[in-house]
């Protein structure tokens, strides 16, 4: 990695940590939701951390935008067109994600706008459950990715 990249890959570290530790905090209220623990705030809690872990992955590839493809996002469909971003990249720069990665982040950025648009106390822990259950094989799959993508800068 060349040094003009040390930045970005300082930002992209500090984002990985975070959202480890956002993935810490979702396994725990999954755990109470699994228990069938009686408490309001479970199911929001999920929801927040769901959408807290997407939001990092967006901050990461905002950095990666910013710090090396220079493009410009605008509009309401930047959220979907920053994924588009990651895995087709402007000519001559290198892409941060495949396909299936992109596809399976689909599923987070779309539970992320329902999530914003919506109520916490009417998300259902049943429903995001099989995002929750993904969330570490991807998120495993997300961090080799940007450490690839990292080495060939």
């Amino acid at each position: 990695m060349k040094n003009q990249y040390k930045e970005l890959q300082e930002d992209i570290l500090y984002e990985e940590e975070l959202i480890e530790e956002t993935l810490g905090y979702l396994i725990e209220v999954k755990h109470k939701f699994e228990k069938n623990e009686k408490d309001s705030s479970i199911e929001p809690a999920m929801g927040t951390f769901l959408m807290n872990f997407y939001n990092g992955v967006e901050r990461i590839l905002k950095c990666i935008n910013r710090e090396y493809y220079h493009t410009a996002l605008k509009g309401e469909a930047w959220h979907k067109n920053i994924l588009d971003l990651s895995y087709q990249p402007p000519s001559e720069k290198v892409a941060v994600f495949d396909l299936d990665i992109v596809e399976q982040l689909q599923a987070y950025r779309k539970f992320r706008h329902r999530f914003v648009s919506g109520y916490g106390f009417q998300l259902k822990g049943e429903k995001m459950l099989e995002l929750v259950n993904n969330i570490e094989p991807l998120w495993s799959k997300i961090k080799k990715a940007v450490a690839e993508f990292l080495a060939q800068l």
